[in-house]
């Protein structure tokens, strides 16, 4: 009778732990696919930081916005921007894009797009096909040198 208790009672406890582990394991699964990599802009510069010293912040930053864990923060972690630009791009939720946006120092947060290549023939693109395009009234175009051409890229 005893064994039949204890076995009644271990299936009574797999029964109410085996809802909570699917939760948990639903939200982890749910949290990875919702996430999507955005970029933290945090202003011009690097602010005088060290790489390592501005990779730690990252890593604080995204641990706050993940319920602490640094873990979680450096696996989310997907690039430093130190050239330009102070930042880094991160896979994060909304939610978490939405409170790593309110947080001081940082500039503006939004989704990492990707962009749709315009042009890989430049001179056809600007309408520079052949010589005679390159003429500009009352200057002489042959034989240049010095001469400064310019791209504007947005």
């Amino acid at each position: 009778m005893g064994s039949c208790n204890s076995q009644r009672r271990r299936r009574s406890r797999q029964a109410t732990t085996t809802p909570f582990v699917l939760c948990v394991l639903f939200a982890q699964v749910c949290t990875s696919l919702c996430a999507k990599v955005y970029v933290v802009y945090m202003g011009s510069g690097s602010g005088g930081a060290e790489a390592e010293d501005a990779l730690f912040q990252d890593h604080q930053m995204l641990a706050s916005v993940h319920s602490g864990s640094l873990e979680e923060a450096q696996a989310s972690h997907v690039y430093s921007y130190r050239h330009g630009f102070r930042g880094f791009a991160a896979k994060l939720t909304e939610d978490q894009a939405s409170e790593i946006a309110k947080m001081p120092g940082v500039v503006t947060v939004f989704p990492n797009t990707k962009r749709r290549l315009h042009t890989t023939h430049s001179w056809d693109f600007m309408g520079l096909v052949g010589e005679e395009t390159m003429e500009i009234p009352g200057y002489s175009t042959k034989n240049q040198v010095n001469v400064i051409v310019g791209f504007i890229d947005t």
